[in-house]
């Protein structure tokens, strides 16, 4: 055969091959599978603040899962597992010692990932006397005061935490929720320590709980075991507005994905300034403008502002009912709170809300807090 028609079929041939075959998916195309860990029910905000949170990643598919998933094959379908706030026992209870087990065994031998929040990162830890995985070199101390406050925290990154959140790199201090998460130390054992941030605040506000524990602690950390990679935030990036892009980011960094930017809608670590630890003063200021969201318009208007001036934790749970407030003004103004508090699971609630108005001013608000609404969601990104 001529060599040039030899050299032609073959260049038909891996034409023809190219097409026939299924297309492999390249690193930047690869899909993230995520687990949000129910254990049977336990704090369903904080799952959903989880799971919105997740979202934002165009390339993140995420669902709620139980423990008997973890136990079977399933779970082998999954790139990582995020253990949500809530109660550190419960979720090990409900994993029971097996699961446990296989956790421990999913991240070190499958290398599949695993990041805690708050209650989720007390059972990363090797504590003495509690049950936890062992999967990080960090133990939790003081936990006979483990109710000690919360409110919205300072922390500052390390150097390593500003490789994996460049976006703060040039901040001093930057602020998160805590809500009674673990005070960590070194364990001391074998285990791989990486400290990604540090916790500023001194919370103690409920009565008996010392001073200088949380200060100056470890706030996010991580590190690899086995095949996999472990990641534990200590406060609620997840539900704090401008910083939820931070679990998305560091369930790319566990995964060994490509660390993809994120749009301004929800990278704005200006969106808060100043530390507010919820003190009885400001608790019972928090309970004031709760209460007048449902009292007269202009103490309603007050009361969305206030409620997310004072960083308040529950006012994602009422500002998605004020859509259904009597008052034009009211609904809309709480539609652009829902951007402001990147409230994505009220998206439901703001499209009936759209459908519904026969005010024509507001209609177009509601209208337009819902594109902006739904374009925080990766899926809706262009």
């Amino acid at each position: 055969m001529n060599k040039f028609l030899t050299i032609g079929v073959i260049l038909l041939t891996l034409l023809i091959t190219s097409y026939s075959c299924k297309r492999v998916e390249t690193k930047a195309e690869q899909r993230i599978k995520v687990g949000v860990f129910d254990k049977n029910g336990d704090s369903p905000w904080c799952i959903a603040d989880a799971m919105e949170a997740l979202k934002i990643d165009p390339k993140i598919d995420c669902e709620v899962i139980r423990a008997s998933q973890i136990v079977s094959d399933e779970i082998l379908d999954f790139d990582a597992i995020v253990f949500p706030g809530g109660s550190g026992r419960s979720e090990t209870m409900s994993l029971g010692e097996s699961g446990i087990e296989r956790v421990v065994s999913l991240v070190k031998d499958k290398g599949i990932a695993v990041v805690g929040i708050c209650a989720g990162a007390y059972i990363m830890t090797n504590t003495p006397d509690y049950p936890c995985l062992q999967l990080t070199g960090y133990k939790a101390i003081d936990i006979e005061h483990d109710h000690r406050g919360h409110g919205l925290a300072k922390f500052s990154l390390t150097e390593e935490g500003q490789k994996i959140f460049p976006e703060l790199k040039d901040r001093e201090i930057s602020f998160c929720q805590y809500y009674e998460g673990p005070v960590l130390v070194s364990a001391e054992d074998a285990v791989e320590e990486i400290s990604l941030g540090t916790m500023l605040s001194d919370v103690h506000t409920v009565e008996g709980s010392p001073a200088n524990m949380t200060n100056n602690r470890p706030f996010i950390v991580a590190n690899s075991i086995g095949k996999g990679k472990v990641a534990s935030f200590v406060g609620h990036p997840e539900c704090t507005p401008g910083m939820r892009w931070m679990l998305p980011r560091i369930v790319r960094w566990a995964t060994n994905s490509e660390m993809v930017s994120y749009p301004e809608s929800v990278v704005r670590p200006d969106f808060f300034s100043n530390e507010i630890i919820y003190t009885k003063d400001i608790q019972d200021l928090q309970s004031k403008y709760y209460n007048n969201l449902s009292g007269s318009k202009e103490e309603k208007l007050a009361a969305i502002d206030k409620v997310i001036e004072m960083a308040c934790w529950s006012s994602k749970k009422w500002i998605p009912g004020m859509l259904r407030d009597k008052d034009a003004d009211v609904r809309s103004k709480a539609s652009i709170a829902l951007i402001k508090l990147e409230r994505t699971d009220a998206i439901p609630d703001l499209e009936m809300a759209v459908l519904n108005e026969k005010n024509d001013d507001c209609k177009e608000q509601l209208s337009k807090s819902l594109i902006e609404l739904k374009n925080i969601l990766g899926k809706n990104r262009k």
